[in-house]
Parts: structure tokens; C-alpha cells; sequence
């Protein structure tokens, strides 16, 4: 059997607006990719938790199906690199070729995919969105990286993590107990405990240091301006110079959208801390675009 290692599990591809970020309102191609060990409690997108092998692949709205979607001994959605960059142009419908945005799903479980990638999409950048669980492999991928959005989250929306199997077809051994492994390749283990998240966001901090990046907090209405201190704190002794974006929830699914007040106490703690603060819903969610 090949080497499985570069494949990836892909959900859609698709060409859209930036609605989070530093580069919100720019216009963007979107790579999501499946898979997700984290259960954050408003993620926008649990339906890129799991890899289904028997999942359809999306792109530009068309879905695609069959076997040979990627390879004759892969599951219908695992993509190599190449394919996922023909389908990158094929969203983009022949106009000109824009950044892309790497999304999941978290797609650092898919380094080597990564790593194949970014050669094939010539001058286009090419910009991860990360929940920053996975320092050691953010350490692999980052100089492929234009640009990297770093969730941060705090310890209340995180549910215990859930580490993920590798369909059959891949052949992946047997989980291990720090670690775990998808298409024979051994990734790092989510945090679990509180020292554990927080070390992998200093982590993570220090490797985007003096980058092209940005923190981007999601704030839901639940949450006190106490909740999110250790976050401000962890970006002020690690890389004080990083944007932080704070992304008011987006009432869906239960959520609840965060006050004005809270919101303003947020901006405070930041202002104290000498931060650069900006305040972005889901633009996209408001342009009702992908």
C-alpha cells in the first residue's frame, strides 16, 4: 500500500469572504479539512469533528463522490496534496488566485499534508486557523505559513478532548497512550488539564512571535470578564506585540452573544496590558456567505 502519511480528509472547498480575524473581509479561498480532537463548547463547526471515510467532498458547491476521488486505496474524502490544489483552483472558478485560508476541523493533524501543500499553491499565501493545542507540530508547519490565526479559549468552553481513530483504509497503528496516530504518523496528544492548555498556548505564542498572526478570543455571553484574565495575562508575558481580536459569539445553537459590558471589560483588560484589541463578529455569518 502507498504511503498515507500526506493525505488528508477533506470536507469542502470553497471560495468566500474572510469573517474572522486579522484579514476579515478579505476575499479568500477556504480549505476545510475534517478532524478534530478539541470539543470547544461554541465551535462553529462540529460537524468537522469526526473523519467519515464514507464522506462526500464539496467544492464550490458541487459534491463530488467515488473512490478515485483521491486514491484508489483511500477513503472517498482522504485528498493528497495535488488534488486538494486542483480543487483550490476549481473553486476559485478561473479568477484570480487568492490567499488560502487552511481550516478545519484543527489542520494540524495533517502536517505532512501541510508540507505538501504549500508548494503546489505557487504565489498565493497561505494562512492557518489553529486552536493552538499542537505546538510541536505548529514548530513543523509555520515557515510554510503566511499568516496564522490563533484560537484562544478560555478553560470554561472547553470540554475533555477526544482523540481521533484513523479510518481502516489508512492502516494507522494502534492509538498510543500520549499520543496519537493517524496515517502511520505519530501527532501530539490535545491537552487535557489546565496546566497542559495553558503551556501549549505559551507554546504557541512564542512561535508566533514577531510573525504575521493574530489571537483571536470567542466570547460568549455566559462568560465574566475574570474568565478570560490568564488569556490577556498569557499574551502580555509571552508576545505582548500579537493583534487580539475578540469575536463576540455568534447566537446560534444556544449560544449567547456577549454583552456590551462585557465587551467593554474585555477592551479594558487588554488596554491595560498594553495590547492592540479589536472587536469582529462572524462577518460572514452577516453577509450570509460560506
Amino acid at each position: 500500500m502507498r504511503s498515507s502519511s500526506a493525505l488528508a480528509p477533506v470536507m469542502e472547498v470553497f471560495a468566500s469572504i474572510q469573517g474572522e480575524g486579522a484579514y476579515v473581509g478579505e476575499p479568500q479561498t477556504f480549505l476545510r479539512l475534517a478532524g478534530c480532537p478539541l470539543r470547544c463548547r461554541w465551535c462553529d463547526t462540529p460537524s468537522s469533528w469526526r473523519v467519515k471515510p464514507d464522506a462526500r467532498v464539496r467544492v464550490a458547491g458541487r459534491e463530488l463522490g467515488g473512490r478515485d476521488v483521491a486514491a484508489n486505496d483511500a477513503p472517498t474524502n482522504f485528498a493528497t496534496p495535488l488534488v486538494a490544489a486542483c480543487w483550490i483552483k476549481e473553486a476559485e472558478a478561473g479568477g484570480v488566485a487568492r490567499t488560502v485560508s487552511v481550516t478545519g476541523g484543527e489542520p494540524l493533524l495533517w502536517p505532512e499534508f501541510l508540507l505538501g501543500l504549500r508548494p503546489l499553491l505557487g504565489a498565493r499565501r497561505m494562512h492557518l486557523e489553529t486552536a493552538g493545542a499542537h505546538p510541536r507540530t505548529l514548530a513543523r508547519v509555520l515557515e510554510l505559513c503566511d499568516h496564522v490565526s490563533l484560537d484562544l479559549k478560555p478553560d470554561l468552553d472547553l470540554d475533555a478532548p477526544e482523540e481521533l481513530d484513523a479510518p481502516e483504509e489508512l492502516d494507522a497503528p494502534e492509538e498510543l497512550d500520549a499520543q496519537q496516530s493517524l496515517g502511520g504518523e505519530v501527532l501530539e496528544r490535545a491537552p487535557r488539564t489546565r496546566d497542559e492548555w495553558r503551556a501549549a498556548r505559551e507554546a504557541c505564542l512564542e512561535l508566533v512571535r514577531d510573525r504575521d498572526a493574530c489571537g483571536k478570543i470567542v466570547v460568549n455571553g455566559e462568560r465574566s470578564a475574570a474568565d478570560f484574565v490568564g488569556l490577556f495575562d498569557e499574551v502580555e508575558r509571552v508576545n505582548p506585540a500579537l493583534l487580539v481580536v475578540l469575536q463576540p459569539v455568534t447566537p446560534l445553537g444556544g449560544a449567547i452573544a456577549p454583552s456590551r459590558e462585557l465587551l467593554e471589560c474585555l477592551i479594558d483588560l487588554a488596554y491595560e496590558r498594553e495590547l492592540t484589541v479589536r472587536v469582529l463578529p462572524q462577518v460572514h455569518r452577516a453577509l450570509r456567505v460560506p
